[in-house]
């Protein structure tokens, strides 16, 4: 199987499970246009940042227990994976927090290293250029190795520890998950583009530009969510086989 037929399998999943995850992208959505009618264009407060944030990681949290309660029992109802979602939340949260405490511990080092060698270059632009590119090369590994630490905390129930180095082995050497990010990778780049020209065309009108981003992120993040699941699930099988082996 190949990273193209995952994602075939993915769009017609997603159209399957349509009904149901559609209004929960929706109300993932809708939280920061709340937020923005109720205290306008102002940068949002701590408290309101941290609510914001929660709520988003519950929604994301609901969206992947409903993908997988439909993946392994073929049920699609809100309220039984609302139960999942209630009770997986915390710990994938937690299990986030840790890859992004992982994630911080490469950065330090990364940063002293980059600010080493662009020291000598006096061009700003270069500079800068350099630092980033050298600082995102372990952060992109690591983001990468431990991507489905989430989905091991939500599926076997692994503490963050286990989870991230459960993820670490599943993708290290593993050419369809590679393949799989690559077609995500390509995927996301297409969404941003969206992104870009939606504004190029309504900036002028600020109200309509909010409501064609509402409705592309709405369609479009719930079938990375999807996408992403199936991918750990195939990769997940692929690495039971290649053990067996």
């Amino acid at each position: 199987m190949t990273a193209i037929d995952v994602f075939k399998q993915s769009l017609n999943f997603y159209a399957q499970l349509f009904n149901k995850i559609f209004w929960l992208s929706v109300a993932s959505s809708i939280v920061p246009l709340i937020h923005s009618a109720i205290f306008g264009t102002a940068q949002p407060s701590g408290l309101g940042l941290l609510v914001m944030m929660l709520m988003s990681m519950f929604f994301s949290v609901y969206m992947m227990s409903l993908v997988h309660q439909y993946s392994t029992e073929q049920d699609d109802s809100l309220s039984s994976a609302f139960t999942l979602a209630v009770g997986k939340v915390m710990p994938v949260a937690l299990t986030s927090i840790v890859m992004g405490l992982f994630v911080m511990l490469a950065v330090i080092p990364a940063a002293i290293v980059a600010g080493i060698l662009a020291s000598g270059i006096s061009d700003e632009v270069l500079k800068n250029t350099l630092m980033v590119a050298i600082i995102a090369i372990p952060v992109c590994m690591i983001m990468y190795r431990c991507f489905f630490a989430a989905y091991y905390t939500l599926v076997d129930g692994l503490n963050p520890i286990e989870a991230l180095k459960a993820s670490n082995q599943q993708i290290k050497g593993n050419k369809l998950a590679f393949n799989g990010f690559m077609v995500l990778g390509a995927l996301t780049g297409v969404y941003g583009l969206a992104l870009v020209l939606l504004n190029l065309m309504i900036a002028v009108n600020p109200l309509l530009l909010g409501v064609f981003e509402f409705g592309l992120n709405v369609f479009v993040l719930p079938m990375f969510t999807v996408f992403i699941y199936r991918l750990f699930v195939v990769t997940k099988e692929t690495q039971k086989i290649d053990e067996e082996l």
